[in-house]
């Protein structure tokens, strides 16, 4: 992964974040594992003990339905996508910036109907609105590493 794409979007940091949020018993009700074998998978050094594919899912799909957004699925992407930007494939600051906007534009209008009078619980959030404005917020934030990338790369 490229450096300066902050290693806290690794899979080692979404994982520690996800044993933050999610605790033992979080873990165990995703996975049927200890967090103490999560954090095994945590050590970068450690080569004997990495995440399983299937383990990552659960901890997102848990994560999501306690509103803690996808903290597995944004590493994998973030990985590609330093990927993608060391091939040169990616896009420039114009239309990085428009999709920042449009992006910006998804979470203000997920928000607003989320607070709506005619929302699931009117001014208070639900945990499915809660899901969707993470989603958004994590689409957003997405598109601004994509552009501290570029801005960085150029």
């Amino acid at each position: 992964m490229a450096g300066y794409l902050r290693k806290l979007i690794s899979l080692e940091n979404a994982l520690k974040n996800a044993i933050n949020d999610l605790k033992d018993d979080g873990l165990k009700k995703a996975t049927g594992k200890s967090a103490s074998h999560f954090r095994k998978c945590t050590d970068v050094n450690n080569k004997d003990n990495n995440i399983h594919h299937k383990d990552s899912i659960e901890i997102d799909k848990y994560c999501l339905k306690y509103g803690y957004g996808n903290p597995m699925l944004i590493a994998h992407e973030s990985i590609l996508e330093a990927e993608r930007i060391k091939l040169n494939k990616f896009e420039d600051t114009s239309n990085t910036l428009i999709n920042i906007g449009a992006k910006i534009g998804r979470l203000m209008e997920t928000t607003q109907e989320a607070i709506g009078d005619q929302s699931d619980l009117g001014k208070k959030l639900s945990q499915k609105e809660k899901q969707l404005i993470h989603k958004s917020i994590d689409e957003v934030e997405e598109k601004i590493l994509q552009l501290k990338v570029i801005v960085d790369k150029n």
